[in-house]
């Protein structure tokens, strides 16, 4: 009988409604919930749990900082991933100067499949 392989919850706070890229590439085994403003990231935060944090860089920086801190007081006991995403089509992304105990990268929303997998399975791993 094989073995399951577990579902990763994954919190995608993305304002742009329609970039598909790369968040299309995760696997089946990502339960993946998108939500596009800062205010519903927040509230849903509290609803549920998750393994992988996937964030915009087309959000302003304070706003960034907000969603990062909110994320930080949600989840005190364990340090999740964060993946921050550029949207090149975006005239200016912000990136907020942050450690996140090593568990952060950087994807474009050009990134490929096997990038996109191998990037988000090494933050996993670690």
């Amino acid at each position: 009988m094989p073995t399951s392989t577990p579902i990763i919850n994954a919190l995608i706070v993305e304002p742009n409604a329609d970039l598909k890229y790369p968040y299309q590439f995760l696997s089946k085994k990502y339960q993946l919930t998108r939500v596009k403003t800062v205010k519903e990231a927040i509230k849903t935060l509290s609803s549920y749990s998750f393994e992988l944090f996937i964030i915009s860089a087309s959000f302003s920086p304070e706003k960034q900082v907000l969603l990062l801190d909110a994320f930080k007081n949600c989840f005190k006991d364990q340090v999740i991933p964060l993946v921050i995403i550029v949207d090149l089509s975006v005239p200016l992304s912000a990136i907020v100067g942050t450690k996140w105990s090593d568990k952060v990268c950087i994807l474009s929303a050009t990134a490929s499949r096997k990038l996109t997998l191998l990037t988000v399975e090494s933050l996993l791993s670690v």
